[in-house]
């Protein structure tokens, strides 16, 4: 991951991310803020800050966390614990991004972008195993019982 990425990259990360957490984690206030994100309606960091506040990551700082979404995404992990970290993620790296200032470089906006592409990276992860494991417990089309040719 390319951490010099341009603003755009990090949004299209963020929305991505966002975008996960609402199809894995459908929390009617998660899905509304995400919505309103997504479509560039409402960014604003108070916004941000509440839906933070709602679902546990206002005052968790970023760096360690980013550390620990990468971590958890090498483990294997129960379908909750997956859409709890996705969802988080998703969130702070929207915070994150709200904190962006140019004076200090773009240290906010590299870190959104990390954490962006890992929470959205476990999304994407979870839905190719879901599709893996659907494939695996239907039946092959071909597994239909006729017999011997000629018998029917």
């Amino acid at each position: 991951m390319n951490l010099d990425q341009p603003m755009y990259e990090t949004m299209n990360r963020i929305n991505a991310a966002i975008a996960q957490a609402m199809e894995l984690c459908p929390r009617p206030e998660l899905v509304s803020w995400g919505r309103r994100w997504i479509s560039g309606d409402d960014r604003s960091r108070e916004t941000v800050a509440s839906i933070a506040a709602a679902i546990g990551v206002v005052n968790v700082p970023p760096d360690p966390f980013a550390r620990e979404l990468q971590e958890a995404g090498r483990r294997a992990l129960m379908p909750d614990e997956l859409f709890d970290w996705t969802a988080k993620g998703a969130v702070l790296a929207a915070l994150e991004w709200t904190r962006a200032d140019p004076k200090v470089g773009k240290y906010h906006e590299n870190l959104a972008g990390r954490i962006a592409f890992l929470a959205s990276l476990m999304g994407e992860t979870w839905n190719a195993n879901r599709r893996l494991i659907g494939r695996r417990l239907s039946p092959a089309p071909d597994a239909s019982p006729q017999g011997p040719p000629g018998l029917h």
